[in-house]
């Protein structure tokens, strides 16, 4: 009898002590969950993720168009000079029409110049398109992997197109191209008139997917660089800029602004496709 209680009380003990982990590790859980919780929201409202609550670069946005996800991240000013250090070259833009390369081209591809007209063929909205332009002007400036990079301008008209010699395709961007490792992307980048665009091109194992970033107008690409990532995938950082206005004259005629170059918005950003 001694031994059952002796046994009998063991187990009470030891229920006990279980019962008090258990409300303990309830107790524990429900305050973690909620530290977690008012951590999560300070995060979302700092500036890890809004890295800028102010007037100056209050007006940034972005719309993106792409069938595949993109990632977007606002860096420090300390983390972009990492990637900047650790950037892949780039190819110079010609600026000559390359006369020896053009007699290349049309001797392999006869049918794509004639009767002062050309005729290219293209994906869009994955469907496979021919266009035949007579009054736009094709200057061949230079050759990166199987494409053939054509500089275009005409009336309303101007850009890039690529004409790959193995697939007989093109693509076509707003600024010169970036080929990079053997064709397996293309990057380009373009501070036009009413927009600022990124535009990219990665390989897949049918085509290419496209993806497009339109930034809000008057922020502008200062500057960008390439990084490799150590599964070999390049991600593009780059430095947006939004310049205020400086009020220089006020007279009879109105009022007369110009960009203050030393206020505005700067911004600092990374893209993974």
């Amino acid at each position: 009898m001694c031994w059952n209680f002796g046994l009998l009380a063991l187990f009470e003990v030891v229920f006990l002590l279980k019962l008090r982990t258990i409300l303990f590790g309830k107790i524990m859980f429900k305050y973690l969950l909620s530290f977690f919780t008012v951590l999560l929201f300070q995060i979302i409202n700092s500036q890890i993720l809004r890295p800028f609550d102010n007037e100056k670069c209050g007006s940034f946005s972005y719309s993106v168009k792409a069938k595949n996800f993109i990632k977007i991240d606002y860096l420090n000013d300390e983390d972009f000079k990492m990637f900047k250090n650790k950037k892949v070259e780039l190819n110079e833009i010609p600026k000559e029409e390359n006369l020896k390369l053009l007699i290349e081209f049309k001797q392999k591809f006869p049918k794509i110049f004639s009767d002062s007209c050309a005729t290219f063929s293209f994906y869009e909205n994955n469907e496979l398109r021919e266009v035949k332009s007579c009054n736009i002007k094709f200057k061949l400036i230079d050759k990166e992997s199987d494409f053939y990079i054509f500089q275009m301008s005409g009336f309303e008209i101007s850009g890039y197109l690529m004409y790959n010699g193995k697939t007989k395709l093109s693509i076509f961007t707003d600024a010169f191209p970036q080929i990079l490792e053997d064709g397996r992307y293309i990057i380009s980048t373009e501070n036009g008139l009413n927009s600022t665009s990124i535009q990219f091109y990665k390989k897949e194992e049918k085509g290419y997917s496209d993806y497009e970033l339109n930034i809000s107008p008057r922020f502008r690409i200062k500057e960008y660089y390439i990084y490799k990532d150590y599964f070999k995938n390049l991600i593009l950082v780059s430095s947006v800029t939004r310049k205020s206005l400086k009020l220089v004259e006020e007279g009879k005629n109105g009022k007369k602004y110009v960009f203050d170059e030393n206020n505005g918005c700067n911004l600092k950003i990374k893209i993974e496709y």
